[in-house]
C-alpha cells in the first residue's frame, strides 16, 4: 500500500464520532486530574482549568447528542433531515464557553489577583498541567488532521471558515483552547516558581479567562452563517458547474443554488439548458447522469434538484 493510500485509510479512521469522544474522554480526564490538583495546591489557575474542563466536557456532551440527533433519517415534517440540529447544539457549547468558562476563570483570577496567596506542591500542580497538555493536543491533533484532509496547513483558517463540519470545528477550537490554558498555567506557574510573586497564579487565571472568551466568539462567528443559511464555496460550487457540464448535451448551467444542511450535507438546486430536440426519456436519462456526475464529484451533496430552463433571449 502507497503512503497515500495509508494517508486515506487513515483519514476515513479519524471519523466526527471518534473525534467527540476523544475530546469527550479527554475533558472528563481534565477534571478529575485538575480538580484533584486544585485542591492541593490552592492554585486558582488549576481552579480555571476545572472550569475549563467542565465547560469543554458540557459541550463535547451536546456535541455528542447533537450528532447523534442529526444522523437522522427525514420524515414528513423534515424533508432534508435533521442535519441542521447540529448547529443548535454548537450554538449551545459556545455560549457555554464564553457565558461560564471565561467569564469565572476571569473572575476567580482577578480576585486572587487582588488577595494573592502561596500556593502548595506547585511541582505537582505543573506536572498535572503538562500532561492535561499532551491529552488536549491529542483531542486537538484529531480534529486538526479531519479539517485539513491532506491539504497545505497554510490554509487552515480558511479551510476552518468554509468547512462544514460543524461538530469538528468546535472540538478544534476546544482542545485547542484546552492545550492553550494548559500552556498559560505552565507559564505562569513557572514564572510564580522564578519570582515568587503570588500574583502571577491570578494572572493566569485571567489570561486563560481572556483567551476563552476570544476563542468562545470565534467559534459563535464561525456558525452564525450556517445558522443563517450558507452556501458552499465558490470551489465546491465550480466543481459542481464542471461535473454538469461532463455531459455533451449541456448547454450551460443557468443557476445553481447551494445550501449546507448539516455536517458535509448540501442541498443543490441547479438549472442546466439542454440542446434542442431531445425526447423525455433522454432528458430523464441525462438529467440521472448529471446528477451521478456531481455527487461522484462533490460527496457532500445528498439533496440534488436539476432543472431544465431555456435561457433569456434579450
Amino acid at each position: 500500500m502507497s503512503q497515500k493510500d495509508k494517508e486515506v485509510q487513515l483519514e476515513k479512521k479519524i471519523t466526527a464520532k471518534r473525534v467527540l469522544i476523544t475530546s469527550f474522554l479527554v475533558d472528563l480526564l481534565d477534571i478529575v486530574l485538575n480538580f484533584t490538583i486544585a485542591v492541593i495546591s490552592g492554585s486558582v489557575i488549576m481552579l480555571t482549568q476545572v472550569f475549563e474542563a467542565i465547560a469543554d466536557l458540557t459541550a463535547s456532551g451536546f456535541l455528542l447528542i447533537g450528532h447523534r440527533r442529526s444522523m437522522r433519517k427525514e420524515d414528513k415534517t423534515h424533508p432534508f433531515g435533521y442535519g441542521r440540529e447540529i448547529y443548535f447544539w454548537t450554538l449551545l457549547s459556545a455560549l457555554i464557553m464564553f457565558g461560564l468558562t471565561s467569564t469565572l476563570s476571569f473572575y476567580f483570577g482577578w480576585k486572587r489577583f487582588l488577595a494573592p496567596e502561596a500556593l502548595h506542591d506547585v511541582n505537582l500542580a505543573l506536572l498535572v498541567l503538562v500532561i492535561t497538555f499532551f491529552t488536549n493536543f491529542y483531542a486537538f491533533a484529531l480534529s486538526y488532521r479531519r479539517l485539513l484532509r491532506r491539504r497545505s496547513p497554510r490554509h487552515i483558517m480558511e479551510i476552518f471558515y468554509r468547512s462544514s463540519l460543524v461538530e469538528t470545528k468546535t472540538t478544534f477550537i476546544l482542545d485547542m483552547m484546552g492545550s492553550l490554558a494548559s500552556l498559560l498555567g505552565i507559564i505562569a506557574l513557572v514564572i510564580y516558581v522564578a519570582t515568587g510573586d503570588h500574583r502571577l497564579d491570578g494572572l493566569g487565571a485571567m489570561a486563560i479567562g481572556i483567551a476563552l472568551a476570544i476563542s468562545s466568539i470565534f467559534l459563535l462567528l464561525g456558525i452564525r452563517d450556517l445558522l443563517i443559511g450558507k452556501s458552499a464555496s465558490l470551489a465546491t460550487e465550480e466543481k459542481i458547474k464542471k461535473a454538469a457540464m461532463k455531459i455533451p448535451e449541456v448547454e450551460g448551467v443557468l443557476d445553481l443554488k447551494t445550501l449546507h444542511v448539516g455536517s458535509e450535507k448540501l442541498l443543490v438546486n441547479l438549472e442546466v439548458h439542454m440542446v434542442n430536440n431531445l425526447s423525455t426519456d433522454e432528458l430523464e436519462e441525462l438529467i440521472d447522469k448529471i446528477k451521478e456526475n456531481i455527487k461522484l464529484e462533490v460527496p457532500s451533496v445528498k439533496y440534488l434538484q436539476v432543472e431544465l430552463e431555456t435561457p433569456d433571449i434579450i
